[in-house]
């Protein structure tokens, strides 16, 4: 019995060497047309790039019954893929200071901290996940969606102009090609994000509605617990209350501003201003209002409510919402997948592992760009 369907095989390579002198995101809208040709038989494309600026050698990736095939097609002059994969005696070598190398081993050491935090390991593993889930049902864009990410991607980042946009890529070694790549896997990224929540961020608002009101604020962090404590009767002592926000709201937050300016000068108090949901701050915030102090927690934090804005469903919060959703989705996901590190001793990558698969494992560790791949 075959493994695959007729034609399968010369439409790979026919496709290979169309695309040999192809950018990724091109290669990646070819394939479609390879997909569509072949519906069921799951096949991913990947790539590798010797320098900024060089060719891309692509492999096609097709799922047998027992395994998977790998195709690959090498045009004259370039190098095949198995000989890509041999390592020089230099290639362990990350960066070299005054003729001095730092080897890999070395690098990884430096590196350490990885397995004290597991939001570090975490981004790495959801970054793998988010790409295999877009490998299994990819994102294509427009040339105008992939103009619209790119337009928006600049503006993010604050590069307005067209200097201010060849400087930030110089200093990070990129050209305009591998530049499409990463702003189409935001792209990709944001479009499986809201995929993944579907109608769910409405579900969830309506479940939770006081929880998204928005609170803007002044955290005050000290040095240690006790101050922290201290510090939070101390401010409700003399605290503004919420009649007296009723009545002059601009003086009494003048009066909270005060009050943290004192808490900095002799306590030693960081302070800085948040807008944030009121589920955010956990329990203790239920039914705050303006002029409120909220504090005596396991952190050295004191939260001084200045406003309170009643939930609506914008864009913002929906985006908030289906941001949680998507981390619950990989969390799910790293629970059920098999981990193995390739560097480390077992002791510190089963306890990072352990972390992953916890349900808070994904706190703060969204991935934004997943590894080459389409």
């Amino acid at each position: 019995m075959p493994l695959f369907p007729d034609h399968l095989l010369n439409d790979a390579l026919a496709f290979l060497c169309r695309v040999s002198d192809a950018e990724p995101a091109d290669a990646r809208r070819l394939l479609g047309d390879l997909r569509a040709g072949h519906p069921d038989v799951p096949m991913r494309l990947v790539w590798q790039r010797d320098h900024p600026g060089g060719s891309h050698h692509y492999d096609l990736l097709i799922t047998a019954p027992d395994g998977t095939v790998s195709v690959a097609f090498a045009p004259a002059r370039a190098v095949p893929w198995p000989l890509r994969g041999s390592h020089g005696a230099g290639e362990q070598v990350v960066v070299r200071v005054d003729g001095a190398d730092v080897r890999m081993e070395q690098a990884m050491a430096v590196l350490d901290g990885l397995w004290g935090d597991s939001s570090l390991a975490a981004r790495l593993v959801n970054a793998a996940l988010v790409e295999q889930e877009l490998e299994r049902d990819p994102v294509e864009l427009s040339a105008e969606e992939l103009q619209e990410a790119m337009d928006a991607f600049r503006r993010a980042r604050g590069l307005l102009t067209v200097r201010a946009t060849r400087d930030w890529m110089a200093e990070r070694g990129l050209d305009h090609a591998s530049l499409e790549t990463i702003v189409h896997q935001e792209a990709a990224i944001a479009r499986l994000r809201r995929r993944v929540a579907a109608d769910g961020a409405a579900e969830r608002f309506a479940a939770d509605q006081d929880g998204h009101d928005r609170l803007s604020v002044l955290r005050l962090r000290y040095p240690h617990l006790e101050a922290a404590r201290t510090a939070a009767v101390r401010l409700r002592d003399r605290g503004t209350r919420a009649e007296t926000f009723a009545q002059a709201a601009e003086e009494a937050r003048a009066e909270i501003f005060a009050q943290a300016a004192a808490e900095a000068f002799e306590y030693g108090a960081d302070v800085r201003p948040a807008l944030v949901y009121r589920r955010e701050l956990g329990p203790e915030a239920a039914g705050t209002c303006a002029g409120d102090v909220l504090g005596g927690g396991p952190e050295p934090l004191v939260t001084c409510v200045l406003e309170v804005r009643p939930a609506v469903l914008d864009d913002e919060t929906r985006r908030a919402i289906e941001n949680r959703i998507f981390d619950d989705w990989l969390a799910r996901r790293r629970a059920e997948a098999s981990v193995e590190w390739m560097w480390g001793t077992a002791l510190r990558t089963g306890s990072v592992t352990r972390a992953l698969r916890a349900p808070d494992g994904s706190r703060g560790a969204s991935p934004t760009s997943p590894a080459d791949g389409g």
